[in-house]
C-alpha cells in the first residue's frame, strides 16, 4: 500500500513538472528595455514657445510667491527668511547624510567585489558538478538576501538614532533604496553570465569591471546594461539651468509650506480642532497637494535626472511619458516614473510572469503594487518618525483595484483622473502634515514605544472634537 502511495505521489510530482515545464515554453519571452539617445519628453515640449509659457507661469508664480513671503516675513516677524530657515532645518546635520551616502557606496562597492570573487572561485577552484558548487551558490544566494534586508534594517535604526530632519531622512532612505535596486539589477544581469559559463568551452567569460559598475551606479538608471548611448559633450549652460531650478523648486516647496501649510495646522494638538474643521482643512488642501506632486515629479524626475545624465553624458532621458493624458492609475504608474518602472518590469514583473508563476500577469502586477508599496511605505515611515499607513492604503487601492478596471481614454475621464490625483494629494498631505504636529504638540507617557510608533496619535490624543 505505501509503495502505491509513493508512486502515485511521485507521478504526481512529475506530471506537475511536466505542466511547469510546458507552461514555461508557452510563455512568450516578455521585451526588454532598449537604450537610445533621446531627451526626456519636458524638453522636447518646451521647445515649442506655447508649451514653454506654461513653464513661465510656474516661474511666475515663484516670483509671486517670493515677494509675498518677504512681506509676510517683513511685517509679522520683523525679518526676512523667504524660507530658508525651513530649508536649513528640514536639511539639518547634512554632515551625516554625506557620510552615510559614502558608507553606502562603499557598501555597494563591495558587494561588486564579493561578486567577482565569488565568481573567481566558483569558475577555477570548484567542482562543475556536484553538491559542492550547489552549496557554494546557495551560501552566496543567502548571504546576499541578507544584505538586502540588513541594510534595511541598520538605515531605520540609524536614521531614528541620529533624530535626522525629514529632508535629510528623505535623501538617506531614497539614496539606499536606490543603491539596493541597482545592486539587485547588477546581480540579477550578471550571475547568469557565471552560472552559464561553461569551463571547459572555447566561451570566453567576460564580467563587468570596476568602471562599469561605478558608471552604473551613477547613471540616471536602475536597469544594468555594460554600456549605454553617450553624448558626445557636456552641455555646461544646461546643466547650470537646472542647478538653478534645483533651487528654485527647493525654494518653491518651502514657500507653499510656510504660506498654506504650516500657518493652518501647527496649532492642532495645542487646541482642539472639530472633525469639521480638519475636513475643510484636508479639502483646502486638495491645491497644494497637487503641487507638492508635480513640485515632486518635475524636481526629482526632470530636473535632477537630466542633470546627472548631462554630468555623465548619459543619452537615453526617457525618465517618464505623458502620464498628464492618463485615463487610469494603471497607465499613470506606467508612465509617472519610468526609472523605477522600468526596474519593476524587468526584475520584478518579467521574472514572475516568465519564471515564478509563467503566464499569470495579475500575480506578477499585483506583486509589483505591494513591493512598490511597501518600499514607499517603509521611506515615509523612516522619513517621518512614525507609523501611518495612509499611503500604503492608497495603493493598494488605486493599484489593487481601480488599475484593474478598464476605462475609456476619452477627455472627460481625464478631468475625473485629475481630480481625484488632487483629492488623494490633498488628503495624503493633510493627514501625514497633521500627524506630524500632533506629535509634536501632544507629549505622551509611551513616548518612544512601539505602541506609540505604530498607533497615529491623531486619532488617540482626543486632538478631535467629534
Amino acid at each position: 500500500m505505501g509503495e502505491i502511495v509513493k508512486s502515485i505521489s511521485s507521478n504526481a510530482e512529475e506530471n506537475q513538472a511536466k505542466t511547469n515545464i510546458e507552461r514555461k515554453r508557452k510563455v512568450k519571452p516578455l521585451p526588454i528595455k532598449r537604450f537610445e539617445i533621446r531627451d526626456s519628453l519636458l524638453t522636447v515640449l518646451c521647445q515649442n514657445p506655447h508649451i514653454k509659457v506654461v513653464k513661465h507661469i510656474f516661474v511666475a508664480c515663484l516670483i509671486a510667491l517670493f515677494l509675498n513671503t518677504v512681506l509676510q516675513d517683513f511685517f509679522e516677524h520683523g525679518e526676512i527668511r523667504v524660507g530658508y530657515k525651513l530649508i536649513t532645518n528640514g536639511l539639518g546635520k547634512i554632515q551625516w547624510v554625506v557620510f552615510i551616502w559614502l558608507m553606502l557606496n562603499a557598501c555597494a562597492t563591495t558587494s561588486y567585489l564579493l561578486y567577482r570573487f565569488w565568481a573567481y572561485l566558483r569558475i577555477h577552484h570548484i567542482p562543475p558538478k556536484g553538491l559542492k558548487i550547489q552549496l557554494w551558490d546557495a551560501v552566496w544566494l543567502i548571504g546576499l538576501i541578507t544584505y538586502y534586508i540588513f541594510q534595511f534594517q541598520v538605515v531605520s535604526i540609524t536614521v531614528a538614532y541620529l533624530k535626522l530632519p525629514i529632508g535629510s531622512s528623505a535623501i538617506v532612505c531614497l539614496e539606499q533604496t536606490r543603491l539596493l535596486m541597482k545592486i539587485h539589477a547588477f546581480m540579477r544581469s550578471n550571475i547568469g553570465r557565471v552560472l552559464r559559463y561553461k569551463p571547459h568551452s572555447d566561451e570566453q567569460l567576460v564580467l563587468p569591471n570596476l568602471h562599469q559598475f561605478c558608471y552604473f551606479l551613477m547613471a540616471p538608471t536602475l536597469i544594468y546594461c555594460d554600456e549605454y548611448p553617450r553624448r558626445d559633450a557636456i552641455r555646461w549652460k544646461y546643466v547650470l539651468e537646472r542647478v538653478f531650478e534645483l533651487i528654485g523648486v527647493l525654494f518653491y516647496y518651502a514657500f507653499l509650506l510656510e504660506r498654506f501649510m504650516i500657518p493652518n495646522l501647527k496649532d492642532i494638538g495645542i487646541r482642539p480642532f472639530t472633525l469639521k474643521e480638519l475636513i475643510m482643512q484636508a479639502f483646502n488642501n486638495f491645491t497644494l497637494g497637487l503641487m507638492f506632486l508635480l513640485l515632486a515629479f518635475y524636481v526629482v524626475l526632470d530636473v535632477t535626472q537630466n542633470l546627472i545624465g548631462e554630468l555623465l553624458k548619459f543619452g537615453d532621458r526617457k525618465f517618464y511619458e505623458a502620464w498628464w493624458t492618463s485615463t487610469s492609475y494603471s497607465e499613470y504608474f506606467r508612465t509617472w516614473n519610468m526609472i523605477v518602472g522600468d526596474w519593476l518590469y524587468t526584475y520584478v514583473y518579467k521574472d514572475m510572469y516568465e519564471y515564478v508563476l509563467p503566464g499569470s500577469k495579475i500575480v506578477a502586477k499585483l506583486t509589483v503594487f505591494i513591493i512598490s508599496a511597501i518600499v514607499h511605505e517603509w521611506i515615509l515611515t523612516c522619513m517621518f518618525g512614525f507609523f501611518f499607513p495612509a499611503l500604503f492604503l492608497a495603493f493598494g487601492f488605486t493599484g489593487g483595484v481601480l488599475s484593474f478596471i478598464p476605462i475609456p481614454k476619452v477627455d472627460m475621464v481625464n478631468v475625473f483622473f485629475w481630480y481625484f490625483l488632487a483629492l488623494g494629494s490633498g488628503l495624503l498631505t493633510s493627514m501625514y502634515a497633521m500627524e506630524w504636529f500632533v506629535r509634536d504638540n501632544v507629549p505622551v507617557d509611551n513616548s518612544g514605544s512601539l505602541i506609540d510608533y505604530m498607533v497615529p496619535r491623531l486619532f488617540t490624543c482626543n486632538c478631535i472634537i467629534y
